[in-house]
């Protein structure tokens, strides 16, 4: 999996390219960025369901910025394991924070950005 830095790049790639958003990011005092993987390999048993895969990854997305942590939970679930196991890892990973949310509220003033060092 290949990652790309930014909707410019993204936009760029996204007609020859599956692309998934994974993260919005800040690194010390930059502004915020969007990150994509590039899926590389789609199986063949997944390319007729590749679209409602893509759809599902949006809605994990855009449900993890308004909190609605069961949504994600269940959709985390349903696509681990697609797109080849390439996500997995950050699957894992959004799991893993979607859980803490669940447990510790972030606060009324978190946006979802995640700020790397």
């Amino acid at each position: 999996m290949n990652i790309i830095f930014g909707k410019e790049a993204a936009a760029e790639l996204s007609n020859k390219h599956t692309l998934l958003e994974l993260d919005t990011i800040t690194i010390k005092d930059s502004a915020p960025i969007t990150v994509y993987c590039v899926i590389e390999h789609i199986p063949l048993d997944e390319l007729p369901r590749t679209e409602s895969l893509k759809d599902m990854h949006s809605a994990l997305m855009e449900n993890y910025r308004n909190r609605h942590w069961e949504f994600c939970e269940d959709a985390i679930r349903f696509l681990m394991g697609a797109w080849g196991k390439e996500a997995d890892t950050f699957y894992e990973n959004l799991l893993e924070r979607v859980s803490n949310y669940k447990e510790n509220d972030p606060g009324p003033d978190w946006t979802g950005i995640v700020a790397k060092q």
